[in-house]
């Protein structure tokens, strides 16, 4: 939630008090709300997040909206192993070396993917793993535990798809005209486009 309009001195991401970030890169122009977590992870440029949340082994696209408490890539215990708790596997801070290396690794590869211009609502999970299309959007407090295809409207316990915000023929022009690749400068000049219509926005910059 932005109670006012973060100003950006320059193309520089801004870290917000509290935030915790830790083997990740974050892309110019990149907001990051108050009391993250995010570790292992790629947030590229023009991506913001809300208060509060937690990001694990994700690669998140271009102008990404994510609200406050969200939770994307958590990471799960061994529920088949004789205990599921963090001793069994990575327990030096109670004591017990070493820890489980193997394990961790594999963990850290499973890499959660959202694409761009993705809408993630209020308490929203997405699990470790999952692919998010381009476009997409996911309702508050929805828990994503499989893929979710471009331009889909998703929520619920698990997560559904709802609708799409387009028609076929719309998506496919919006995936190959991609303005989230635009330069800087084109994004500028083009700037007031992007409050057009989507059928005239689509028919200015559809390839021909």
């Amino acid at each position: 939630m932005h109670l006012s309009i973060t100003q950006f001195q320059d193309e520089q991401p801004i870290i917000g008090k509290d935030s915790q970030v830790q083997d990740t890169q974050l892309k110019d122009y990149v907001e990051i709300g108050e009391a993250n977590h995010i570790d292992h992870s790629t947030l590229d440029t023009y991506t913001y997040t809300g208060q509060f949340c937690f990001i694990q082994n994700s690669q998140i696209g271009r102008f990404v909206s994510i609200a406050a408490a969200v939770r994307i890539g958590p990471t799960n215990h061994p529920y088949e192993r004789p205990s599921q708790h963090l001793f069994a596997y990575n327990g030096e801070g109670y004591g017990f070396a070493p820890k489980d290396q193997e394990f961790l690794a594999k963990r850290k590869e499973i890499t959660t993917t959202i694409g761009n211009d993705v809408w993630i609502g209020h308490g929203a999970v997405v699990q470790a793993g999952v692919t998010v299309g381009n476009g997409a959007v996911i309702a508050s407090n929805a828990v994503v535990t499989k893929d979710v295809p471009p331009y889909a409207i998703v929520g619920g316990v698990p997560a559904k798809t709802i609708k799409y915000r387009f028609d076929p023929e719309t998506i496919q022009a919006l995936q190959d005209i991609a303005w989230w690749e635009w330069s800087r400068e084109v994004l500028e000049a083009r700037y007031l486009d992007f409050r057009l219509p989507i059928n005239e926005f689509i028919s200015k910059y559809a390839r021909k």
